[in-house]
């Protein structure tokens, strides 16, 4: 059992260290040599991350390895960007001393409880990605869609910062077809319209929650709640 575990967690770590090494350095290379937009160059960087929790789960048989994974690279970011001259190689303007590094924290903080819970506890290893998937890939769009073509702007006391329908609509969109093209691949649910409606208020949790959300808890708000979300609608079907 421990054999299988130390196993895997350095396999998934391995796979980790190489889609950062790929991606992460392809994007941080090209707004080199290019000069992508801020929002833009942030948002490439935000889906490398988002999508690291694929060589985090998938190859993994095992959830225990999975979080240890996370925290392993926890750790190590914390120390890299303390250590080392990491944040400036990026080369990625903060709103605030220290952002990338608490980002990268509360990120696979959160991802950690998310495999604790929804594999660990329930079994449910794909809605684990799936409630990564539903807030990262929606977050991105409603920020460059928000940015882009945001006329009708949204304000009040529970909303933080500048957002906007178009934006928040974008999420919903993008997030509604994300979710179901792996969900759907992936359930063992036949009803398609069940699948459908699963979703849709996914979609609706995520893009909600990421609305009212403020000091950038996002990162750890939307996946819980899409979390739970597929938690509850999956086990009332019988499971993912």
């Amino acid at each position: 059992m421990l054999a299988t575990v130390l196993f895997e967690t350095v396999k998934c770590f391995i796979l980790l260290a190489l889609h950062f090494g790929v991606l992460a350095v392809s994007v941080i290379l090209i707004n080199k040599k290019v000069g992508l937009p801020g929002e833009l160059y942030r948002k490439l960087l935000h889906l490398v991350s988002v999508f690291s929790i694929m060589p985090i789960v998938i190859p993994s048989s095992s959830w225990v390895a999975s979080v240890l994974v996370c925290l392993l690279f926890m750790g190590l970011a914390y120390l890299g960007t303390k250590k080392t001259n990491l944040e400036s190689a990026v080369d990625m303007k903060q709103r605030s001393a220290g952002e990338q590094t608490r980002s990268m924290l509360l990120l696979y903080g959160t991802y950690a409880v998310v495999i604790f819970f929804a594999w660990g506890l329930f079994s449910q290893r794909w809605a684990a990605v799936l409630s990564i998937i539903a807030w990262g890939i929606g977050d991105c769009v409603a920020a460059l869609v928000g940015k882009r073509f945001g006329k009708h702007k949204v304000s009040g006391r529970f909303i933080e910062g500048k957002k906007s329908i178009e934006g928040t609509l974008g999420m919903f969109v993008t997030t509604f077809i994300s979710v179901f093209v792996l969900y759907h691949r992936h359930t063992a649910l036949t009803n398609i319209w069940f699948v459908i409606l699963v979703c849709f208020w996914i979609a609706v949790f995520s893009s909600l929650t990421e609305l009212f959300t403020k000091h950038g808890l996002d990162t750890v708000a939307c996946p819980l709640i899409s979390m739970a979300g597929f938690i509850i609608l999956t086990l009332a079907a019988g499971g993912i």
